[in-house]
């Protein structure tokens, strides 16, 4: 809600029309880049803190894919559904091998598809989806329980 966070947003959604209005860009892509690292820098140093242990090939490839995951699942820029993401990567694995422990890739990816087909904005967007229709249905007059129609 600051002038900085406002900047932000227009750029997010539309650079060309951020610098159109005099928006310095560079400077404040620069600034976003500078606080992500910072985040980032400060939540490795954690990390390290907690393993006692970090080599190169304890971030591998899978667990890139497992992240880009917990986004998809979660949707995308929501606080509850990046919570909702890390909670489906941690346990729907462990339940996909309970369920079959032969097939569990095969099951977890089953369950992966049903949820990004069922929820294409995540499990926050769906949130959201239904909470404004059930809004909806709550303020909409019903016309049948009054006798008569309005014309």
């Amino acid at each position: 809600r600051s002038r900085t966070g406002r900047a932000i947003m227009a750029i997010r959604d539309h650079s060309i029309a951020a610098a159109a209005m005099g928006i310095n860009t560079a400077r404040y892509k620069t600034l976003t880049f500078g606080v992500s690292a910072l985040y980032t820098g400060v939540a490795g140093a954690l990390g390290a803190i907690v393993v006692q242990f970090v080599a190169p090939d304890s971030f591998n490839f899978l667990l890139s894919v497992n992240f880009l995951v917990g986004l998809i699942v979660g949707g995308i820029g929501s606080i509850p559904g990046s919570l909702f993401g890390g909670v489906f990567v941690l346990f729907v694995p462990n339940i996909a091998e309970k369920v079959s422990t032969g097939l569990s890739g095969a099951v977890y990816g089953v369950i992966l598809l049903l949820l990004i087909f069922l929820m294409p904005s995540g499990a926050a967007g769906f949130v959201r989806g239904t909470a404004a229709w059930l809004a909806r249905l709550r303020r909409a007059p019903n016309i049948e329980s009054k006798g008569r129609s309005t014309t």
